[in-house]
């Protein structure tokens, strides 16, 4: 049975760029044998990107029920549309207005999708992946892994694009960071692979990490040059509300011993809550962990600027926490509160970092896992 989906669109500003592509989009692999020999076949339909219109045509074996096929979570047909959608809005990084999605079979039977309008607002370039990563979105079977953790991204994407809730920002950070935790060469087989905080500290402590983290680096530069007086309240209810009652805690609390923080803008800032609120050391705790912290301070370096986005991440997963468990309500919610735009900005770091990561994906860098 044959069946086509027309995806129509409209686009604001083209700027006089065309789609104009052929892509597979893998949907099943069959694992048979030949003799003694075990072979594999996978599947695909075909999508074929035209201005304002996407084309999916592929067959099936089956009957397709053209009222429902589309309807579930794990459909390829679903996925097909939205991954095709996610391609023609990161190329042209302009609002897209989708006018109607239809699909249809050889008999002539057709069923009208309905939707939701989540692609109308202009994508900044800064946000945009790479369509060489997106391209993963197509191979699900070959790279599942890949696929899937870009798939994630993208809907986070467009989900931020649209709204910049942070929540939507750090679900985005959050499938990155497992993604390359789990998989990297350099981080596979490192111990906890449930704790997102072992993992954040793994990628924030990667070789060459700056480079791959310049425009997040660059943002949370600013945002501690311009909310230096903010960020130190915001740390001192941090710790605060994790209940901190000395130095060495809140050594471990911003995690010194792993970063080892030389930025002097940086130290300035934990220096002060240390001077000011916790002067005492722990009485019990053998690990000394704000150990090289004096010696640091002294140097007052303002190199190092990776520490500004060490700092400011460790501050987000903690508000992530909060939101998450309830403890937080939405701070825009009727009468934004005080600290809106600073979480704003946040957000904007937090989402930043996890497109500095997808836009990086190397295949040899995940050799070991063999995903690729």
């Amino acid at each position: 049975m044959e069946f086509s989906i027309v995806i129509d669109y409209n686009i604001k500003e083209i700027d006089d760029k065309e789609l104009d592509e052929e892509i597979q989009f893998e949907y099943y692999k069959r694992v048979y044998r030949e003799g003694n020999e075990k072979k594999e076949r996978v599947y695909h339909d075909v999508v074929k990107f035209f201005k304002k219109k996407i084309l999916i045509e592929g067959k099936r074996t089956a009957i397709i029920d053209l009222d429902n096929c589309w309807k579930t979570k794990k459909s390829n047909y679903k996925r097909c549309i939205l991954s095709s959608l996610f391609y023609a809005y990161n190329f042209y990084g302009q609002p897209i207005e989708i006018k109607s999605i239809i699909i249809r079979d050889n008999f002539k039977n057709e069923v009208y999708i309905p939707f939701e309008q989540e692609f109308n607002s202009a994508l900044p370039s800064d946000y945009a992946i790479n369509l060489s990563i997106i391209e993963y979105l197509f191979k699900s079977i070959t790279y599942k892994e890949a696929s899937d953790v870009v798939y994630r991204v993208l809907h986070s994407q467009a989900l931020y694009t649209k709204g910049n809730d942070f929540y939507d920002a750090y679900r985005s950070f959050n499938a990155m960071y497992t993604f390359i935790y789990k998989y990297h060469n350099e981080l596979a087989h490192k111990g906890e692979k449930n704790s997102d905080l072992r993992a954040i500290i793994s990628i924030l402590r990667m070789n060459n990490i700056e480079k791959i983290l310049k425009k997040s680096i660059d943002l949370s530069e600013n945002f501690v040059s311009g909310y230096t007086e903010e960020l130190y309240r915001l740390v001192l209810k941090w710790l605060m509300d994790e209940k901190v009652s000395n130095k060495d805690e809140v050594a471990t609390i911003v995690c010194f011993p792993e970063f080892k923080y030389k930025n002097i803008k940086v130290l300035e800032i934990i220096n002060e809550i240390l001077e000011k609120n916790y002067p005492n050391s722990s009485t019990t705790d053998k690990r000394k962990p704000l150990k090289g912290f004096d010696s640091n301070y002294k140097k007052k370096k303002k190199e190092d600027r990776k520490n500004y986005l060490q700092l400011l991440t460790l501050y987000a997963r903690y508000r992530r926490n909060k939101l998450l468990h309830g403890e937080h309500v939405d701070h825009r919610f009727l009468i934004s509160d005080v600290n809106a735009d600073i979480l704003l900005d946040i957000s904007k770091i937090i989402f930043q970092f996890s497109i500095d990561l997808v836009n990086n994906i190397e295949e040899s860098d995940f050799s070991k896992a063999k995903i690729f």
